[in-house]
């Protein structure tokens, strides 16, 4: 066995007893003795991916000033200052870390002290490498689920059918394809996105299967909305706030979403105020915790969806020009539903599945006249006026009554014009394509092939 082969192999060993986190820790050892520090050093510098050391509490505010740690290992004995006196300094000005105490000295009221500052773990001097390392991983583990937590509240809040869809954009038509297309496109290259589109033509869902294909995947996925949000709510939600280890509420999305999208719905719609801190934000990749004193590096993508076009809101100087730049690197224009007449079906049999189930009613049937009816249709509401006739369908035991209020026409494609009124005159010959080829002064072949194209 060579030693490249050695070394992968006790690699993998250490992975599969401590955990696939510990190889992707950023640790801080902070203790005045050296051989300490070496220790910690050479223990743990070949299973992290980043170790530091500092000798005093000065020291470790340095390392604290221009990185971001996983854990920090903090002794308390220390001359000039005790470890737990520098970490009550680091909450008030903003810390991330979680922390392993280590202590000769394991007395009560040190004990009670350093679970009131936060402390997470205590190593009893002199202690093993194994020791360290389940402390290590089991502080991982912990501050992981901590963020899933976050995230799963997200998630919620985003609501049970954007859970559902958050991988799907529904259409076999060549405008959906194109449009999936588009969208992975985008998911590759890491950078802001703005994706544009009537209301209704599933924003929120593009930018969850956007996520979905995109390296960032396993990251976590955060919601904003941006109408009428204030200033202070705006920065505490992004940033967070400094009151202390155990406050509520203190972890901003910069923080729970590390490596992840951020999804800024409506941003069209945030206050000049809130525009500035953005700017700020995106033009540093830095962000300083409300009330805090320390800066924080930060990495999240950004995609956001918008209720008008961004640039014209920037003509019309409600929206600044440079956040314009920083956030429209890419954008994505979805096509409202009138211009995909073909996927309506399919998209209305998912909402009959999903939908029936969720409501607890059965599924009304999707007749062929019921079909036509619905292809037939401009959809002015898109995606989500289709969902409202099918909750109504479901509800009333039927289409008819569902569909007695649709109406209403915007611009649209000259195919879709042709398409509605086959359709329509269909409809009106009750299925009849004989007649209705007659009334349209076609062949009856045209109908049939036109048909065949829709899914009919």
């Amino acid at each position: 066995m060579n030693k490249n082969t050695h070394t992968e192999d006790g690699q993998n060993g250490v992975k599969a007893a401590f955990g696939p986190e510990l190889a992707k820790a950023s640790i801080l050892v902070v203790d005045d003795e050296i051989g300490m520090r070496h220790f910690l050093k050479k223990t743990l510098a070949d299973k992290c991916r980043l170790v530091d050391v500092a000798a005093t509490p000065a020291e470790a505010s340095e390392c604290l000033d221009g990185k971001s740690y996983d854990v920090i290992m903090l002794d308390n004995i220390m001359p000039g200052m005790t470890g737990l006196k520098w970490l009550a300094d680091q909450w008030q000005i903003g810390l991330r870390s979680d922390i392993i105490l280590m202590t000769a000295y394991a007395d009560l009221d040190t004990a009670i002290e350093a679970l009131r500052l936060g402390v997470s773990d205590f190593l009893l001097k002199p202690f093993h490498s194994n020791q360290v390392l389940n402390a290590i991983s089991k502080s991982l583990a912990k501050t992981e689920l901590k963020r899933q937590n976050s995230v799963l509240r997200q998630e919620l809040a985003a609501g049970s059918d954007l859970l559902r869809q958050r991988d799907s954009f529904i259409g076999s038509s060549q405008v959906a394809q194109a449009l999936r297309e588009t969208i992975e496109r985008a998911a590759a290259i890491n950078a802001h996105v703005v994706i544009e589109g009537e209301t209704g033509t599933g924003k929120h869902i593009a930018a969850r299967m956007l996520h979905s294909v995109s390296p960032r995947a396993h990251q976590p996925f955060t919601w904003l909305p941006c109408f009428g949000i204030t200033q202070e709510e705006f920065r505490e939600r992004l940033f967070g706030r400094v009151d202390g280890p155990h406050a509520s509420g203190t972890e901003g999305i910069l923080s729970t979403a590390e490596g992840g999208v951020l999804f800024l719905e409506d941003v069209d719609m945030l206050p000049a105020n809130c525009q500035n801190t953005l700017v700020e934000w995106l033009s540093t990749g830095r962000f300083q915790p409300v009330g805090g004193g320390r800066s924080f590096q930060s990495d999240i993508r950004v995609v956001c969806c918008c209720k008008e076009s961004l640039k014209e809101a920037v003509e019309s100087g409600r929206f600044r020009t440079d956040l314009y730049y920083l956030l429209n690197v890419h954008e994505i224009w979805l096509p409202p539903l009138r211009e995909r007449p073909s996927d309506v079906i399919e998209i209305a049999e998912f909402f009959l599945k999903t939908l029936s189930s969720r409501m607890g009613g059965a599924a009304p049937e999707l007749t062929a006249s019921v079909k036509r009816r619905l292809m037939a249709h401009d959809w002015p509401g898109n995606v989500m006026e289709l969902r409202n006739v099918v909750e109504r369908a479901i509800i009333q035991g039927g289409f008819d009554r569902a569909l007695q209020d649709v109406g209403g026409t915007e611009t649209e494609s000259l195919d879709a014009v042709e398409q509605r009124h086959i359709l329509n005159v269909l409809q009106a010959c009750g299925g009849n394509k004989a007649e209705a080829a007659r009334i349209l002064g076609v062949a009856r072949k045209t109908i049939d092939r036109k048909c065949q194209a829709w899914g009919l």
